[in-house]
């Protein structure tokens, strides 16, 4: 899924190389000029990253 089109509530997938899997929800989003800073909530806790609106993150179903 493109980062523009996410939404809160959103899980987003991150595949380690030891094969184990992290789910990630999404928290908010909000555009920071041609940018989009995503807030993720996880068992670790709260982080935020920023992505150019055209990238793609798994996304899951």
């Amino acid at each position: 899924m493109e980062i523009s089109q996410l939404k809160p509530g959103h899980t987003v997938l991150e595949h380690k190389e030891c094969g184990e899997q992290v789910h990630y929800e999404v928290v908010s989003i909000r555009r920071v000029g041609r940018m989009f800073e995503v807030t993720f909530k996880s068992v670790m806790g709260l982080a935020s990253a920023l992505y150019p609106a055209n990238a793609f993150i798994p996304v899951a179903a």
